[in-house]
């Protein structure tokens, strides 16, 4: 049974004025007591090495992970319940009571609202909406130390492939990732393909304006550029070569570009993408790559710039700016 609106509203007014300064026994404690929360009547067998409570307001159990005020997996968290419409409607509560996250990220979305003592985090994880408060310097230098020197497969499985930094001043101090570069033509699709899905799926459940393009520039004026759906759907574009030919056509129509239907007159070809799961990104990243390739560019030349939107793309594997490698 979902929460009702009520309900949400109570639970962000809670986790947001929860005091949790020291991230020791006490503060676990004043949180129990400030939530309201009971210990469960009964835990599932699954679930028994957890501390776990009764919220009373229609959710999941809640749930105490005390590891101390240094660790990162120090937590309190809820899973709130499953859907689209809860996650809409648990964003909503939250932007209403703090405004715009500090940060949002994905897969996910993940969104966070960064303060000196704790991140308050909305996350979708497996369809369901997770509230989740945790330390904030533990979790910030633990990010830090995977950004700087963890393998790119496990920092992206961190830090996400995309993220979207806000401005005001609780940001004082914060740390925020970078990418990581692929290093060839088969890494750089495998991440794209990742990003696309992410993206699309995510961008669906954030602001209204929340569609973006984004155009991959290579070297003599060759690009390929895709952009999300408020529907989440993805259209995918490649620019036509001065003076293309027949066997660029066919290497194209290879890759599932709609060369029939495009006239010749006309400077991109497109293809769209109604729904956009696993099978249908990996399929858009192969045909953009593709596209890129048939131009006969080099792959250390590539570089990628959003429009109308100015999300960081942590695991494209591409720079910002031509010959941002270094």
């Amino acid at each position: 049974m979902s929460p009702t609106d009520d309900q949400i509203r109570e639970l962000v007014h809670r986790f947001a004025t929860l005091d949790m300064t020291g991230w020791d026994d006490a503060a676990f404690d004043r949180a129990a007591a400030h939530l309201g929360w009971r210990p469960a009547a009964s835990v599932p067998e699954w679930r028994r090495s957890d501390e776990l409570y009764d919220t009373g307001l229609g959710t999941d159990h809640g749930s105490f992970a005390r590891h101390g005020s240094g660790s990162e997996e120090s937590r309190i968290s809820v899973r709130v319940g499953e859907g689209d419409e809860l996650f809409l409607r648990m964003r909503a509560a939250l932007q209403r009571r703090l405004r715009k996250p500090s940060v949002m990220r994905g897969p996910g979305p993940l969104l966070r609202w960064r303060g000196p003592v704790r991140l308050l985090e909305l996350e979708r994880m497996s369809d369901a909406a997770y509230l989740t408060v945790r330390p904030t310097e533990p979790v910030e230098n633990d990010e830090y130390r995977t950004a700087k020197w963890a393998e790119p497969e496990d920092g992206l499985g961190l830090l996400g492939y995309w993220q979207v930094v806000g401005r005001g001043p609780e940001l004082e101090g914060a740390f925020f990732p970078g990418g990581y570069y692929a290093d060839d033509w088969d890494e750089f699709e495998e991440r794209l393909a990742r990003t696309l899905e992410s993206v699309v799926g995510d961008y669906g459940l954030l602001e209204k304006d929340g569609h973006f393009t984004v155009v991959v520039h290579a070297p003599g004026d060759r690009f390929v550029q895709w952009t999300t759906g408020l529907d989440w759907s993805l259209y995918i574009e490649a620019g036509k070569p001065p003076g293309h030919g027949g066997a660029w056509v066919d290497a194209m129509t290879e890759l599932g570009w709609p060369m029939a239907d495009s006239a010749r007159n006309e400077p991109t070809v497109g293809h769209e993408f109604p729904v956009v799961g696993a099978e249908e990104a990996a399929t858009a990243a192969r045909m953009l790559v593709g596209a890129l390739k048939s131009h006969g560019v080099d792959f250390e030349g590539l570089w990628y710039a959003p429009i109308s939107a100015d999300p960081d793309l942590l695991g494209i594997g591409l720079p910002t700016r031509p010959n941002g490698r270094v």
